[in-house]
This record gives structure tokens, sequence and C-alpha cells, in this order.
């Protein structure tokens, strides 16, 4: 029996590429929100998974989700709240702070597990998890409290306002949204990521994240 999500791609790909070939990596970027419950069980899943597709990736973490700007960034409003804008801009500072995406995927994992223990501990900043990958605590809430911060987040509501995301998380391959793909990425997202690079580049994913239970 087919697997179902061969369907998918058939008739996603047609018989023309979609996706732009410019490198041997498929593009993927991940629209979250700090406080999510749903963005926290994928990026859960993404880091379970992580050692068998980051050869296959470049991946872009776009910590914004279904917030909105006031008066040019002058303050943010967030789904669950201004914690949520908190964990929002936090991630975006840290982000723009690590240059690889291995510790970007290190990072971001750890700050969803932390974070949400902010909600009762308004001490927690996620401060673990940037000084267990070499980030400077100071730079991070520098760039928190200034303008910086304010224009990081601006970019990723621009970066989110292009595909207007009805569910967080939402998952962009190549710049382009697929809702078949979308719900294939919620149950799977290594099979998905797999699926479309051997579509793509004719390579296979290796299983080595069985390492990581």
């Amino acid at each position: 029996m087919r697997h179902p999500l061969l369907f998918v791609l058939v008739g996603f790909f047609g018989s023309k590429e979609v996706f732009p070939q410019l490198t041997n990596k498929l593009h993927v970027g991940v629209m979250f929100e700090s406080l999510c419950p749903d963005s926290q069980k994928f990026i859960k899943d993404l880091y379970r998974n992580w050692a068998d597709v980051s050869n296959y990736v470049d991946i872009k973490f776009i910590p914004f989700g279904k917030g909105a700007s006031i008066a040019g960034g002058s303050t943010f409003v967030c789904q669950h709240g201004p914690l949520e804008c908190k964990g929002n801009r936090l991630m975006s500072c840290a982000l723009a702070r690590i240059p690889g995406q291995d510790l970007q995927v290190e990072y971001v994992n750890c700050f969803m597990d932390k974070f949400r223990h902010s909600r009762t501990d308004e001490n927690e900043f996620g401060q673990e998890c940037a000084t267990s990958i070499g980030l400077n605590l100071n730079e991070i809430l520098e760039c928190y409290q200034s303008s910086e911060g304010a224009v990081l987040q601006l970019r990723a509501e621009q970066d989110t306002l292009k595909f207007l995301p009805k569910f967080i998380p939402t998952i962009i391959y190549n710049q382009e949204f697929n809702q078949e793909l979308q719900d294939a990425s919620l149950n799977d997202f290594r099979d998905v990521v797999c699926q479309l690079s051997q579509k793509l580049f004719g390579r296979l994913c290796t299983r080595l994240s069985i390492l990581r239970l």
C-alpha cells in the first residue's frame, strides 16, 4: 500500500517543479509562538528527529505567530498574552546571535520547555538555554529591552504576514504553503522532510534519531 503522503507530493509537485532548486537543501520556515501548546509539541517532535533531517534542510525559526504590532512596534499583543510576547522577543534576540542551525534547534527546544514555567516563575526567561550554548545573557537582555528587539519582532511579523497562517505552528517549505503538507508535518515532520528530500534531490534520510530517545 502506498504511503498517503506520496499522493500529497504528487498533487503538490504535479508535472513541474514547484520549489526553486538553488541549493541541495529544503528551506523550512517554522512559524510558532513561545507559549503555544501546539508549538511546544511540534518543536519537541522536530528536535527528536533533528539528527535524521538536519543534513537536508535550512531551517528558519519565526517566533511570532498570531501576534500583532501596535504603533510601529512600540508594543505588541500576542495570542497567549504578554508573557508570550516576551518569549517571542527573547527568542528573536537569541536566534539573531546563534549562527548555526544545530545550536538554534538546541536553543529553541530548550526555551520552549523552560519558558512555559514563566507563568509561575517570573525569573524564568530561558537563561539556562542561552548559557548552555555559550550565549551572553546580558546581550540578549539588552536586545530585548532595546529597539533591536522590536525591530526583530517586526521582521518576524512581516515574515509571518506573507502567509497569513490560520494555525500555529505553520510550516513552510521553500516559500510555499501547502495545507496537506502542513497537516502531514504536524503529524510526522520527519516523514515529510525525508520524502520531499528524496523527491527533490534523490537523497534518503538515515535513522539516527533513535539515539536521542
